[in-house]
């Protein structure tokens, strides 16, 4: 009986304690409960600002037309949306550094806004594998570049100069794009006087292309270039790269370092009309005989005025003389001047490509009407004529960027070897051309 009475005080004893264990455990599962629920409702309010963000976002959208710059674009969106002239100011600074313009006729440039029209996010993409972004953050606005994988190609082409064809012809034919057949037949130009070609010289093309998602194509580079012929003798033309990517070097070159980038100049006009050349003349407003230091050109007021080559702004202002006047240093330390004008396009420190749109014909400061006046200073600053100016856009390598260029040289080689080692395939039906392909691994 005794027995039997401490067992039951025993398991007393144990269901109160599992009593008091049970209550504990719910009040710990209602106290994580809470913690949860508080935690759904945090997500639920920023669900619910997110949502409210992007239905009151409106995204903006532009595209640049003929003769276009960042300018022109960056004008146009800072009139569609609050403190336009503050926001992409800021943004422009943003990717300034880091974004090299070159644009393209269709290309789009994309701003979205909030509800009070403020810039929120700037986007440009300048093919399918490159985003340039701006976004707004606390202190100001963030520059990110998204760049999407390719696949690298290298392909090298052999062949001979037909009867009645040219290398372009044939290049063309082959089906290499129009930009790249430009570059090779224009670093050649350099060395090779292509008239005294004749059928059966030969040529070689090292070409590495990027392709996304593996078949569309986004870009290309011409790493080598090669042309050997009876009259004209053999001449070798190889790629180099600077540290910088951005760097004016970045160009073709022969081994020992010399340039390979004819630029002729760019015409600053579309359409050229000659109304008072370089020299002696009569000034048409004095009367008096004195040496005219440009070429003018006559044009419609607002007539787009074109960059004729690479460089920085260094004066773009107003004067009594010259009314609105821009200068541009290039690369072999000559600056060409635009007066006139009926309004500027780009800054000082802004830097320019050819061919980019700058300003507009005018007929500000001292003249008689509508024209352009342009003029030539070489690298002592004395006037030149305009059309007697001609530039090689690179200076020859020397120094670390010659012992670079050998290096290069070298590795150049090495891929050629490993290119052509792929099996060799005729380019096209209709030409003799052998082409070897091979997947280039970084």
């Amino acid at each position: 009986m005794r027995f039997l009475l401490h067992i039951a005080l025993s398991l007393f004893f144990v269901l109160s304690l599992i009593g008091c264990n049970e209550e504990e455990v719910i009040q710990n599962l209602k106290a994580e409960g809470n913690i949860l629920q508080g935690q759904v409702d945090s997500l639920k309010r920023e669900i619910g600002k997110m949502e409210s963000m992007v239905r009151n976002v409106r995204v903006i959208r532009d595209t640049v037309r003929a003769g276009e710059g960042p300018f022109h674009l960056f004008t146009r969106l800072k009139a569609q949306v609050s403190h336009g002239e503050e926001d992409l100011g800021r943004v422009y600074a943003a990717m300034q550094d880091s974004v090299e313009f070159k644009l393209r006729v269709g290309e789009i440039f994309y701003v979205s806004v909030d509800s009070s029209n403020r810039v929120q996010r700037f986007r440009y993409a300048p093919n399918p594998i490159t985003v340039h972004l701006v976004s707004k953050t606390d202190t100001g606005f963030a520059y990110q570049l998204i760049e999407k994988p390719v696949v690298k190609k290298q392909s090298f082409y052999e062949g001979t100069l037909e009867e009645n064809s040219t290398l372009n012809g044939i290049l063309f034919k082959v089906g290499i794009p129009g930009r790249m057949v430009g570059i090779v037949s224009g670093v050649l130009q350099c060395k090779v006087a292509f008239p005294l070609a004749r059928p059966g010289d030969r040529f070689r093309v090292l070409l590495e292309d990027s392709y996304y998602q593996d078949s569309i194509w986004v870009g290309g580079k011409v790493i080598y270039a090669e042309f050997d012929g009876r009259n004209v003798g053999h001449h070798e033309a190889f790629r180099y790269e600077d540290e910088d990517p951005k760097s004016s070097y970045n160009a073709h070159y022969t081994e020992a370092g010399d340039a390979l980038v004819f630029d002729g100049l760019r015409y600053p006009l579309e359409h050229l009309r000659i109304t008072s050349s370089f020299g002696s003349r009569i000034h048409p407003i004095t009367g008096q005989r004195k040496v005219h230091y440009g070429v003018d050109y006559g044009a419609p007021t607002g007539t787009v005025v074109h960059a004729v080559a690479e460089g920085n702004v260094t004066v773009s202002g107003y004067d009594d003389l010259s009314g609105n006047k821009i200068a541009i240093k290039h690369r072999d330390n000559s600056v060409s001047w635009y007066m006139h004008l009926q309004s500027r396009g780009v800054a000082v420190g802004a830097k320019v490509s050819p061919g980019q749109a700058i300003g507009r014909v005018g007929s500000t400061g001292r003249s008689t009407g509508p024209h352009l006046h342009f003029g030539f200073k070489d690298a002592n600053g004395a006037w030149i004529n305009p059309l007697s100016k001609t530039m090689i856009a690179t200076p020859k390598l020397e120094g670390a960027r010659l012992a670079r260029l050998k290096k290069q040289v070298s590795e150049i080689r090495k891929q050629i070897e490993l290119t052509q080692a792929a099996p060799a395939v005729r380019a096209n039906d209709t030409t003799d051309v052998m082409v070897h392909m091979r997947v280039v691994n970084d």
